[in-house]
């Protein structure tokens, strides 16, 4: 995965991490998020999400079709699956070695997920012998962005 995330805000990797949620990890499998499933997931207004998205498209990390829905790019993918991966692999740190409870571990990696370094996060996945499921079963992707078939 390339390093985008040191050029982004924290609010802009919680938007693309949600993005990445709703369209490839929802229920009904969607291709795109809709904006108002976005507002909704983030807790923000629905014109709060539009003018988000036009400052991330300029980026090239969306793109947003007005009253369609937004896709990531394949960077914006890269950066999604960068904060996935730390929040995964937070999660199972805090679990299995902090002795965090599982209602606890979500809140704690959200916090942590954005400030650590690739560094910390590879002593993570060496430490936790190189984990494919966080403690809630769902999969750890790959530096590259890839999830275990396994």
């Amino acid at each position: 995965m390339v390093e985008y995330t040191k050029k982004l805000t924290v609010s802009k990797e919680d938007y693309l991490k949600a993005i990445w949620s709703l369209s490839e990890r929802g229920v009904e499998q969607k291709s795109d998020a809709s904006t108002r499933d976005l507002a909704e997931h983030l807790q923000v207004s629905p014109p709060a999400v539009s003018r988000m998205l036009k400052q991330m498209e300029r980026q090239s990390l969306v793109a947003h079709i007005p009253y369609y829905g937004v896709r990531l790019t394949g960077k914006g993918r890269d950066v999604a699956l960068k904060i996935v991966r730390r929040h995964r692999l937070l999660e199972l740190f805090l679990a299995e070695v902090l002795n965090y409870s599982l209602d606890e571990v979500h809140d704690e990696a959200e916090r942590l997920e954005h400030h650590i370094s690739d560094e910390f996060e590879d002593r993570i996945d060496r430490l936790m012998d190189f984990p494919k499921k966080c403690p809630h079963g769902s999969p750890i992707p790959s530096r590259a962005g890839n999830f275990s078939q396994t």
